[in-house]
């Protein structure tokens, strides 16, 4: 059963003959990837030994060792074949970013479907670099936190510095839930903000910072109409 960050990321794969999971972990994704028939073919990756041992684990556990291929290896390297689509999950924005610039040879045209937990805007960057553009921004909600899920594919674009630091097709698709995470990304900025100018000496791009991410989050959420307040959920 995969939680609703995972659900969403299986949701954005598209139908792959070989498709690749790297940071797999307990493989769950390619698991349901392959039992729902979404891929023939699974390369199942980790960099760490133990995090594949658990994947196996759980191949084993589903009785699908004739279609996975199980490889320890970084980013991707453990790419051995074209595959259709590549999956990088659970990892911070910089790391996935590394993953993305170095290997990027190995992709191949394949579709991108990407979630990272922190520091979004690395990940953007390197999307772009590559010669990638977004084709989805998703927003989900999972265990207090809110994630964004991407599907990239080749193309080009070019983001504008706000899209970068925080999304471009995310405020497309309007939701309770996104006005909620206006509300709470609001909240976050607002809060340090406070803590920046009650300090002696508060460093002035810090507070630029903050200010321009209060400016950015407060005209999306006046688009869509939604008040301002902080979100419940932290």
């Amino acid at each position: 059963m995969l939680d609703h960050r995972l659900s969403l990321a299986a949701s954005l794969y598209v139908p792959s003959r070989i498709g690749c999971d790297i940071g797999s972990d307990h493989a769950l994704l390619p698991c349901h990837l392959l039992r729902s028939g979404i891929c023939r073919r699974m390369i199942i990756s980790d960099i760490s030994e133990k995090a594949l041992m658990h994947a196996a684990y759980q191949v084993h556990h589903q009785h699908l060792e004739d279609r996975v291929q199980l490889v320890c290896a970084d980013g991707l390297d453990a790419v051995t074949e074209p595959c259709d689509c590549i999956s990088i999950t659970g990892m911070g924005g910089e790391t996935a970013a590394q993953i993305l610039l170095s290997g990027h040879d190995r992709l191949q045209g394949c579709t991108l479907v990407i979630s990272v937990h922190t520091d979004p805007f690395f990940t953007r960057q390197a999307i772009e670099k590559i010669g990638y553009r977004f084709t989805a921004e998703k927003l989900v909600f999972e265990r207090g936190r809110y994630y964004i899920v991407w599907q990239c594919m080749p193309g080009s674009m070019h983001q504008t510095e706000d899209e970068i630091l925080y999304g471009s097709l995310l405020y497309q698709e309007p939701s309770e839930l996104l006005l909620n995470y206006l509300q709470f990304r609001i909240g976050v900025y607002s809060r340090k903000l406070a803590g920046l100018l009650s300090g002696k000496q508060p460093k002035a791009e810090e507070v630029a910072e903050a200010e321009r991410a209060l400016r950015f989050y407060r005209e999306r959420l006046q688009e869509l109409g939604g008040s301002d307040h902080a979100a419940i959920h932290e």
